[in-house]
């Protein structure tokens, strides 16, 4: 009987001796992060998307942790965010319900077939083919009722990275489904504003990035945005002159 605790303790163990130990430093006093952006060549207005992606994760980490600004040298000890959007274009997150319809159908059809129902397997494909397309409809009906826009396609790659440590910190893949549900709708009068959509779709990642940071190293949200200064800025600075005497 005495062995049961330790043999329930067991797993746990294993957990706590397989962490990296600069990982679990960073988690318990988690240094300034900075926050660089890579998206396709050839992507239309490429620095614009980079801008929009970058100020809204720096805007949201900030509630989290201290923040390097854009133009400010990382001190000693920060770690960067490096996020590398792989694909981002104007087709819905979804592939249309008539290819869901004829993918599903087709499968279905073939396995029926080949468990020996050849007679009904015509009927199985249609039945299912018929029942996903619609159920793909009905999502993506859902998605534009919700937001009042289309989304783009976004997916990631995104990593927490320490200088002079080939192994990230930490590593996370984005999907456009959980981009689109972290998306807020637009009001209707900015439903059809290209910028205002981007800045939505921007949110909506940075949403999710800080989401899976913050579960994974136990971040919790602050009122307040928290961001870097550089102390030689601040020494280099003129001093602010003095004020002139009141005149009477």
């Amino acid at each position: 009987m005495r062995r049961a605790p330790i043999l329930l303790l067991a797993p746990l163990m294993l957990v706590l001796a397989c962490q990296r130990p600069e990982v679990e430093a960073f988690r318990q006093h988690p240094g300034p992060v900075s926050v660089s952006v890579s998206l396709p060549e050839g992507l239309a207005d490429r620095e614009g998307f980079q801008k929009e992606y970058a100020s809204a994760l720096r805007a949201r980490l900030a509630t989290r942790v201290v923040v390097v600004p854009e133009g400010v040298k990382p001190p000693m000890g920060a770690v960067e965010l490096q996020v590398d959007i792989r694909d981002i274009s104007p087709a819905p997150g979804q592939a249309s319900p008539a290819t869901v319809g004829v993918a599903v159908g087709a499968t279905v059809g073939a396995l029926s077939a080949a468990s020996g129902n050849r007679g009904w397997s015509v009927v199985d494909g249609l039945f299912w083919g018929l029942w996903a397309g619609s159920h793909a409809a009905m999502a993506q009906e859902h998605t534009r009722d919700r937001l009042g826009y289309r989304p783009q396609v976004v997916r990631a790659q995104v990593r927490l990275v320490q200088p002079g440590n080939p192994e990230p910190l930490w590593t996370e893949a984005i999907e456009p489904q959980e981009v689109v549900e972290a998306m807020d709708p637009l009001p209707p009068g900015a439903r059809d504003d290209d910028g205002r959509i981007r800045e939505e779709e921007a949110k909506g990642f940075a949403r999710v990035v800080v989401q899976k940071l913050s579960a994974d190293f136990r971040w919790t949200r602050r009122s307040e945005q928290r961001f870097y200064e550089d102390p030689s800025a601040k020494r280099d600075e003129a001093p602010a002159p003095a004020p002139e005497p009141k005149k009477d």
